[in-house]
């Protein structure tokens, strides 16, 4: 039988894996908004975006303005006349300005397989990022708005970060064979042990093999997560619109319909061997066979 996600019917794991990924897509959001602005702030493009660091804009806004590298109306009338340092100062400011945007991504990039401490780091860079713009801007109403969103950005990372924290606490998930005879006990994104893939094998001889679904539409557009020749089998783990499906040599077995991705495994019993296929809910995708671990991707979105 397919498998049905209802967005109410999350387990507290898969809410505690939502709220983790939706911390980091925020710290990605701020990256991206502030390289963005950085590069319309060089083209002198009269336009600013939200979402944003603001040391790394206010460092490139300094190296752009005692370059006299903005547009005159930015300057008063009193200071015409003054002498602008050379492009190397502009350069040297710029490159500063996106090494610290670069920090972030590599907070972001680093904090996947859960570890926290890297989200930790952009917490406490971020809030030194706005205790600056409190300290340069003050508090007024133009400012308002950019406040509002720092202060966004480290509620979301702190939420992520205590969610981090109450799901290390939580047990292991119980993974059952489709006869219920055989419980693994694994970590979300774990690998099954040896003797516990031995006995998944050993269950999976005894059991007819799963029921087709459908044919797989090979014309529809789809984006393939993970595919891979597993013991003889085409295996393709994609996603079309917002189902996820596991096709086996063309046929899909298994699969998973919901606008949210969260960890999922969606399995089949083919030819003796269970074949399993999904989403560990932080950043990877992984095709298993018999208990063991086939293929492996890192999925960044």
């Amino acid at each position: 039988m397919a498998n049905r996600f209802v967005q109410n019917q999350l387990t507290q794991r898969q809410i505690y894996e939502q709220k983790y990924r939706v911390s980091r897509m925020n710290l990605l959001l701020v990256i991206a908004f502030t390289l963005i602005n950085i590069v319309i702030l060089v083209a002198n493009l009269d336009t600013y975006f939200l979402f944003s660091a603001f040391i790394p804009y206010a460092i490139a806004t300094i190296g752009m303005m005692l370059c006299g590298r903005l547009p005159e109306e930015y300057y008063p009338e009193e200071l015409n006349g003054m002498i602008f340092l050379d492009n190397s100062f502009f350069v040297a400011m710029l490159i500063v300005a996106i090494v610290l945007t670069l920090l972030y991504l590599l907070a972001w990039f680093m904090s996947t397989k859960n570890r926290v401490g890297w989200l930790i780091f952009a917490l406490v860079f971020f809030g030194l990022d706005t205790l600056g713009m409190l300290v340069l801007n003050g508090i007024s109403l133009g400012s308002a708005f950019d406040i509002l969103f720092h202060g966004w950005v480290i509620y979301e990372l702190i939420v992520g970060i205590v969610a981090h924290n109450k799901l290390k606490n939580l047990p292991p998930e119980e993974v059952a064979v489709p006869d219920g005879s055989v419980p693994l006990h694994t970590e979300v994104g774990g690998e099954f042990t040896e003797s516990a893939a031995e006995s998944v094998a050993e269950s999976a001889i005894e059991t007819p093999d799963s029921p087709i679904l459908r044919r797989a539409d090979m014309e529809a557009k789809h984006r393939v997560l993970l595919q891979a020749q597993v013991g003889g089998y085409d295996v393709c783990y994609r996603r079309i619109k917002h189902t996820n499906e596991l096709v086996i040599n063309g046929n899909v077995y298994d699969e998973l319909e919901g606008i949210v991705e969260t960890s999922h495994t969606l399995s089949a019993l083919v030819g003796g061997h269970r074949i399993d296929a999904g989403y560990d809910g932080v950043a990877h995708s992984f095709i298993i066979l018999d208990g063991t671990v086939v293929a492996k991707k890192i999925r960044l979105f």
